[in-house]
């Protein structure tokens, strides 16, 4: 919706402009005021929507991304409603443990076999196991209704197949499950429960690097063969399409909230996810997923906001099933923790990601804003990476981080490409790292656009190592420490780039035995330090024009 407003009135303001000054009627100076004036309400109304303050509109605004996106709808059901009651359900009240498994899946059931609708859990509390969807349902949580989930792990078997952190395996059952269904929605302003903390103080961990490796039929990964099992998600959705989630509260889960595997055409918005206290507590991940959009999600958690991946080494490159075509916009991420960040791709990318266009966000007191994590191994590409119109505040570690050495040097594998990435109009207040971007020896990041990036109140500036074909156009930063340190790059181009800092130092380092190419205009060459042997020999004015 945003966007297209801001579409809206860049094409106003150019004709205005034209017209209005072809035609005499105003003078330069008035006709600049009414101008600055109309471009004053649009910002407002841009940070409006990045703060979340508001509502969130009925209809699903029209998809405007810089490459080919399907527009969404609602999936239809039924005029049906199928009352868990009616089914034998129970409400929680006092000791009394009534567990609603077999009245949900009876309702859930009935509906199936009547061509679909609502099935509706009422307003009250709830006790439950895991609840697996059909085809043609919406799950309905009335405003005022909770459900529990079981704390009781014997109520999640039989094991049912997933994905763990990339890796397939068979496992406990989510608290949600839907394998291989169509049309399916899950609404309502009600709350889901995890009840997960039993859950966390298990946090088994099994070598998945051992597990890929091997079939799924041979390997020890999951519940079963004498293994005792991982903690499993909160909902999975897996090789599913025509999803919708929708209104929800999720609380206390296991580890990952919103799980999205090999499935297609899917709308995540206006949910709350609350999981500070749960470790792998991730809001909602996009998993070797097409056609997603996610929109006016509130995402309080205790690992990632919003992560896109595509498996794990061995395993996610023989599968070879990419994320691809996904919107995410309008959405807050608050008080991310562990390390994570708002929006972040990784490290799990050996299907390739690709076609991601995320916009008008707001983050809080994240350890981390935009993340791009992934290392040898991974292999295959992240590509066609459009970010624009994100707020941060009180950003604990960096505001926009490339790793592509994400658990060290000691990685082995085919090296992933990390390419063709535009981010835009960014402002960044308070952090200790503002921009670190690091690529691989042999790997390096490639094609990376920085526009109309504000830094203000950060510690250290901007970190490159081993970046290629990078362009900063109107970027500003004031640091503490240096602003900007350029260590083994090649061809970057500067065009009004402000380096402000405290410190005595030149606010500019330049090094590296491979830099070179580096072009500039209008940054003064007095604010630029040299080692390695550099000179003011490898600043260029321009491009030279290329003949063949």
């Amino acid at each position: 919706m945003k966007n297209k407003k801001n579409h809206s009135i860049v094409a106003l303001t150019t004709f205005w402009s034209a017209n209005i000054k072809k035609s005499g009627l105003l003078k330069p100076k008035l006709l600049c005021l009414i101008l600055s004036v109309f471009i004053s309400a649009s910002s407002v109304y841009s940070q409006k929507v990045i703060s979340g303050t508001e509502k969130v509109p009925y209809e699903i605004a029209p998809i405007n991304a810089p490459f080919d996106m399907p527009q969404f709808e609602r999936p239809t059901f039924q005029d049906k409603t199928f009352n868990i009651r009616d089914y034998g359900a129970i409400e929680l009240k006092g000791d009394d443990k009534h567990k609603n498994t077999k009245a949900i899946h009876l309702a859930i059931e009935s509906a199936h076999k009547a061509g679909g609708g609502k099935v509706l859990i009422p307003k009250g509390k709830w006790l439950t196991g895991p609840i697996h969807l059909m085809s043609n349902i919406n799950l309905h949580l009335e405003d005022g209704a909770t459900v529990y989930f079981s704390e009781d792990r014997e109520d999640y078997l039989p094991v049912v197949q997933q994905r763990h952190e990339g890796v397939e395996a068979f496992n406990y059952s989510p608290m949600i499950y839907a394998n291989k269904v169509k049309n399916v929605a899950i609404t309502g302003k009600g709350i889901f429960d995890g009840q997960g903390e039993h859950w966390w103080e298990w946090g088994v961990v099994q070598p998945r690097a051992a597990a890929t490796k091997v079939p799924l039929s041979r390997r020890d990964f999951g519940k079963g063969s004498g293994m005792e099992g991982m903690r499993p998600n909160f909902m999975v959705f897996w090789k599913s399409q025509n999803i919708l989630i929708e209104d929800v509260t999720l609380t206390d889960g296991p580890m990952w909230n919103v799980h999205l595997v090999y499935s297609t055409n899917v709308i995540v918005r206006g949910i709350t996810v609350n999981s500070l206290n749960a470790p792998n507590g991730d809001g909602v991940v996009i998993d070797s997923s097409n056609d997603v959009l996610l929109e006016y999600n509130i995402l309080k958690t205790g690992d990632d906001a919003v992560v896109l991946k595509s498996g794990f080494n061995e395993e996610g490159l023989e599968i070879n099933i990419p994320t691809e075509n996904v919107v995410i916009r309008n959405f807050r991420a608050i008080d991310v923790r562990t390390g994570s960040g708002g929006v972040v791709f990784g490290s799990e990318t050996s299907g390739g990601i690709r076609n991601v266009y995320v916009h008008d966000a707001y983050f809080e007191g994240c350890d981390r804003g935009i993340r791009f994590k992934t290392e040898r191994g991974r292999g295959n590409v992240i590509e066609n990476i459009f970010i624009r119109d994100v707020l941060m505040k009180n950003i604990n570690i960096e505001a926009i981080n490339f790793n592509t050495f994400y658990t060290g040097p000691g990685a082995v594998g085919p090296s992933p490409v990390v390419r063709n990435i535009d981010i835009r109009n960014i402002k960044i207040d308070g952090v200790k790292s503002a921009i670190s971007l690091i690529g691989l020896p042999e790997k390096w990041l490639e094609n990376i656009n920085l526009e109309n990036i504000e830094v203000i109140n950060a510690e250290v500036g901007i970190q490159l190592l081993r970046v290629k074909d990078l362009i900063l156009k109107n970027v500003s930063v004031s640091s503490n420490a240096r602003p900007m340190t350029a260590n083994d790059v090649y061809e970057v181009t500067f065009e009004s780039v402000k380096l402000k800092e405290k410190s005595d130092e030149k606010p500019l380092l330049i090094k590296g035995p491979n830099t070179g190419a580096i072009f500039m205009t209008d940054f003064p060459l007095d604010q630029i330090e040299f080692e390695d042997g550099l000179t003011e020999d490898i600043i260029k004015e321009e491009l030279p024009v290329q003949t063949w």
